[in-house]
């Protein structure tokens, strides 16, 4: 997977392991983001880290599932400098359009959607963008915020993981 962070360089990530669903993604200097299906779920040396995601069980994006109707809540633990935990997250999609995006050499035909975010509790409101394979569903790009204080997450996966 290719990751960027904000304005930063864009960097190599390896997938180090899989737990169930959760790919564990780690570059060279040992930064770290674990995705599911896509949904970045938790991150390590990324500023402010992402600890864990909870309620992602009918989230469209983490299940794989592309049903893009109604509202989906799911809560997230940030780490320091001020630790806050439980944060809800209600989010509702809207398919932008059909796009073909270009990773390497390789070109796809996606779906792109947008996520409207609402975390009251701390008073902001962000979106993320993805980009889903339009035969398959497989999510191959992605813009995601998670902390306020933290740039997007950009990533793009180079080569699916294939897990036996």
């Amino acid at each position: 997977m290719a990751a960027k962070i904000g304005r930063g360089p864009r960097t190599l990530l390896v997938l180090g392991r899989f737990d169930g669903p959760d790919l564990h993604w780690i570059s060279e200097d040992k930064t770290a983001v674990v995705t599911r299906n896509g949904r970045v779920t938790r991150t390590t040396q990324i500023g402010r880290d992402l600890i864990d995601t909870q309620g992602i069980e009918d989230d469209p994006v983490a299940t794989g599932n592309m049903a893009f109707e109604g509202t989906h809540v799911r809560t997230v633990d940030l780490a320091d400098p001020t630790a806050a935990f439980g944060i809800p997250i209600t989010s509702t999609f809207r398919v932008v359009a059909q796009e073909t995006i270009k990773i390497l050499d390789r070109e796809f035909d996606t779906l792109k959607v947008e996520e409207l975010n609402i975390a009251s509790t701390v008073r902001w409101e962000f979106e993320n963008m993805y980009w889903f394979d339009f035969q398959t569903g497989f999510m191959w790009k992605s813009v995601q915020h998670f902390a306020r204080d933290t740039p997007p997450i950009e990533t793009e996966i180079l080569k699916p993981a294939i897990i036996t």
